[in-house]
């Protein structure tokens, strides 16, 4: 295979440009640049297409990977090749790594694009990958020859491969992958005809191998991805069929009713009977503040409260119902040091599109 090098900068031009894009979509579904990253590390086996009496070579590497929607995510890899010398080099590398490449990819998720995403991770998914890289060897071609001059080989590499992937732990915060593919080493334009092949110049070396420009690769992976700002591993988007039912349930209720329970509440100031206020917490937070101490100080200790804690509706429901819970636990503590006597504690989680991050706390 054959490839102008000009061509090259244009590609990774337009992949660069391609990255900037999905970032600043990213952004648009209101996650953060530091959400949805996962690390995993791979090895497997590589062999040359067409010269299949070429020894098998080894491969390892670790991976970044940054997901920018449920569809889409960009992987940076870093490989290293073991054992990989090609027939038609007479001597094998003095080093223990023969080769490394850098690969900048892009990967799609086949089932979330035709089959829409579900709110979290399946079992097994099948994502599609390609990208572009460099790949440096440790050795010369045919370094046994004086004319080589002892130079190292340096190629722009593609790469194209398919990722079946296994989702597992209880937070699906963990992958295994088969992940076999394809890596093309072109040559530049020109040197088709010629008897040169970065450094070789002996016509009867048979460093042309057209064999040796496309290697198979099959390797397995195991990643691990990092909690985000919405407190789950993955993705939280909603079903179309869940949001549609959440705004049904707005709906249902007058207008009048959510604002009065949203802002009403949360502007009332009197503590005496029938009053109440209002605790706001941080995103994903269950801690009180020194502001909402200061809140909660005001009620006098000879009194009886109600707790009723809400979540904002960014994570799902299970987690939202947990997070409120576990606010209401930090304000019924805090009321109880200073012997407040608790009524009743409900936690409700997100009831709809309007929740906010708050507890109540109604005197009886």
């Amino acid at each position: 295979m054959l490839i102008n090098f000009k061509n090259m900068k244009k590609i990774t031009l337009v992949l660069v440009a391609m990255f900037g894009m999905a970032l600043a979509a990213s952004a648009q579904t209101g996650y953060k640049f530091g959400d949805n990253w996962s690390i995993g590390v791979e090895g497997g086996v590589s062999s040359n297409l067409h010269d299949w009496d070429t020894p098998n070579g080894a491969v390892a590497g670790i991976n970044f990977t940054k997901g920018v929607t449920p569809v889409l995510s960009l992987e940076f890899q870093l490989q290293a090749g073991f054992n990989d010398n090609a027939n038609w080099n007479f001597q094998k590398s003095k080093n223990v790594i023969d080769n490394a490449t850098f690969m900048a990819n892009t990967k799609i998720n086949l089932m979330n694009w035709f089959g829409g995403y579900k709110g979290q991770p399946r079992f097994f998914e099948i994502q599609a990958r390609g990208g572009v890289g460099y790949m440096h060897y440790f050795w010369p071609c045919a370094p046994n020859y004086a004319f080589s001059g002892g130079n190292d080989l340096n190629r722009c590499v593609l790469k194209f491969g398919l990722d079946f992937d296994f989702n597992f732990g209880e937070k699906k915060d963990w992958t295994f992958s088969l992940r076999p593919a394809v890596v093309l080493r072109p040559l530049a334009k020109g040197m088709e005809n010629s008897p040169m092949y970065l450094g070789c110049d002996n016509p009867w070396s048979n460093c042309q191998a057209r064999g040796h420009y496309a290697i198979g690769q099959i390797t397995a992976s195991l990643t691990y991805h990092f909690k985000n700002s919405q407190g789950t591993h993955y993705f939280t988007a909603l079903k179309p069929i869940e949001v549609t039912k959440v705004v049904e349930k707005v709906v249902e209720k007058p207008v009048e009713k959510v604002v009065e329970k949203v802002v009403e509440k949360v502007v009332t100031k009197n503590v005496g009977i029938g009053g109440g206020i209002t605790v706001e917490f941080a995103q994903n937070k269950a801690t009180l503040s020194n502001t909402a101490k200061a809140k909660l100080n005001t009620i006098d200790k000879s009194t009886t409260v109600a707790i009723d804690g809400y979540a904002s509706p960014e994570g799902n429901k299970a987690y939202n119902q947990k997070l409120s819970q576990r606010r209401c636990d930090a304000v019924k503590a805090y009321l109880q040091d200073r012997g407040v006597k608790i009524a009743d504690v409900n936690a409700h989680g997100a009831e709809s599109l309007e929740s906010q991050r708050i507890v109540y706390v109604t005197v009886k």
